[in-house]
């Protein structure tokens, strides 16, 4: 909303929400349709481009969902809600992680997110700045990927991750920082 104006959009979807809450199992699937694949893009930048985890991450995302529904306060903002549950679980997930030992991007595949075949360029930075994502601190990466990936302005960004502007700002500076250095060093030669 803007300058006072109600949104259509804005309207459609509060509809569906109050059906949802009543019950109605066609609005939460049309709520879900709307958020989906970006609640399971944000997981899979989150969690190092684990598709699996990424897909385990979105459907705990909409159980949380589907749990909380009836106690979802309608004048708080929807989506960024939903986007501070996804980071929430990909923490947890990524704690739980941490006691396992992990496969190196390479390992894993280095394809999981579909990129322009025609443009080797634009390929080899996408894959630099994903393995430099899955350096990052889970604090820098989660800043950085709610800002500048999922285009949140700071201060929905810092709603989200449950701290101030401020810090949110320090840590996407410090991020891409380490980004920078990550994508300028100079290639690993094989052995």
């Amino acid at each position: 909303m803007e300058g006072g104006c109600v949104d259509a959009r804005d309207e459609e979807f509060a509809r569906l929400v109050k059906q949802a809450k009543a019950g109605d199992a066609v609005a939460f699937e049309a709520i879900l349709g709307l958020y989906e694949r970006r609640v399971l893009l944000t997981a899979l930048r989150l969690l190092n481009r684990n598709i699996e985890d990424a897909k385990d991450a979105a459907q705990q995302v909409f159980l949380r969902l589907h749990r909380s529904l009836g106690r979802l306060d309608e004048n708080r903002h929807f989506a960024s809600w939903l986007y501070r549950v996804t980071v929430n679980v990909c923490r947890d997930m990524l704690r739980a992680r941490a006691h396992r030992p992990a496969l190196s991007l390479e390992d894993a595949g280095a394809g999981l997110v579909p990129a322009a075949a025609d443009d080797p360029v634009r390929n080899e930075q996408r894959r630099l700045i994903y393995a430099a994502l899955a350096t990052l601190p889970e604090r820098e990466r989660t800043a950085v990927v709610l800002r500048d990936l999922e285009g949140f302005t700071t201060s929905e960004a810092a709603r989200i991750m449950g701290c101030s502007e401020v810090t949110v700002r320090s840590q996407i500076s410090n991020a891409r920082v380490k980004i920078r250095k990550f994508v300028r060093r100079p290639p690993r030669r094989p052995l």
